[in-house]
């Protein structure tokens, strides 16, 4: 039902939402930054420090720190897979998904979930650290519906993180078409702002044959609402940008196979930086991060988070 709002009333509705909590997501006061930077394409770059990065949070720079121990944070995945809108025609391009998640979890407290979704979201099996109950749970998977109610599965998946350790790493494996058919309960307002007041990064994996999608620049002008506008042609690339994951595309298993390497590879070496905001004013903040002299790129981080209202009784929750 939400589809067939006007631009400008999706607007309005996000900004009616600006600082309003929900139940599914709690109040921060340290904001993560996941960044990947890379010396030339596919070359990580190492050894950078807190000083070589410029973080600037609604243009004004932060003062930030590297977490020190990131790389022994164990990581909570969620596998999240379309099997409605036509998705079974892709299932055999993805079928040793269990295997190549030995890639991603490799801490012996990882744990992964699966939700799929159709026309309705379903959490086919929690956070275990069981392999054989994944492999399992992933061979269950059947085609769906007609549709593919990507916005309420998003917000399923946020939910699905609440019992997770708050030291946890939350990441989100998508594997779909890219685009919303279908969701009823979700609108693009409150999907931007529940996703970017949690701390997970999502990795989109995508069959559909559409381009992506570059915010560029015009993330300066508006940024809450290029990520809106960008949400309506393109949501896996626009959840992928928001929080500081990475957008693939796939034609065949072997390209499937590939990108979920090279998911693993980022996942493991991108930067966590963290700060304290300056201006800690509820709602959508925009970011941005550059580095200081040097010869590398930022090929992905964050670019907005969304502060929710401290709360008296809870304080400031989320990070340590």
């Amino acid at each position: 039902m939400f589809r067939s709002l006007p631009f400008c009333l999706i607007m309005g509705l996000a900004l009616g939402l600006y600082g309003q909590a929900t139940n599914s997501v709690s109040p921060r006061s340290l904001v993560l930054v996941p960044a990947l930077v890379e010396e030339a394409p596919g070359k990580i770059a190492y050894g950078l420090s807190a000083g070589d990065f410029l973080v600037k949070d609604n243009g004004i720079e932060q003062r930030v720190q590297l977490d020190p121990e990131a790389e022994m944070r164990p990581i909570s995945l969620l596998v999240l897979i379309q099997t409605g809108h036509n998705a079974a025609a892709q299932f055999h391009k993805f079928s040793h998904l269990d295997a190549l998640l030995d890639s991603i979890l490799v801490h012996p407290e990882d744990q992964v979930a699966l939700v799929t979704f159709d026309g309705t979201p379903h959490l086919v099996r929690g956070f275990a650290a069981d392999s054989d109950d994944t492999a399992s749970a992933l061979s269950s998977i059947g085609p769906g519906n007609a549709e593919a109610a990507l916005f309420d599965a998003v917000h399923l998946a946020v939910r699905a993180f609440k019992g997770v350790p708050d030291e946890n790493r939350r990441v989100v494996l998508l594997i779909a078409d890219g685009h919303d058919h279908g969701s009823n309960l979700s609108d693009t307002a409150s999907l931007i702002r529940d996703v970017s007041a949690s701390d997970l990064s999502i990795y989109s994996l995508c069959y559909s044959p559409s381009h992506r999608d570059f915010l560029g620049t015009l993330r300066s002008l508006n940024p809450l609402a290029m990520t809106a506008s960008l949400m309506q042609r393109n949501a896996a690339d626009a959840l992928a940008q928001l929080t500081g994951g990475d957008f693939y595309r796939f034609d065949s298993e072997k390209e499937f196979e590939d990108r979920v390497l090279e998911i693993a590879n980022h996942i493991h070496n991108a930067y966590s930086l963290e700060f304290r905001p300056s201006n800690p004013q509820p709602g959508f903040h925009s970011l941005q991060v550059a580095l200081r002299n040097v010869r590398a790129n930022v090929v992905a981080a964050r670019s907005g988070y969304w502060l929710l209202p401290s709360s008296p009784s809870k304080g400031a929750g989320g990070v340590q």
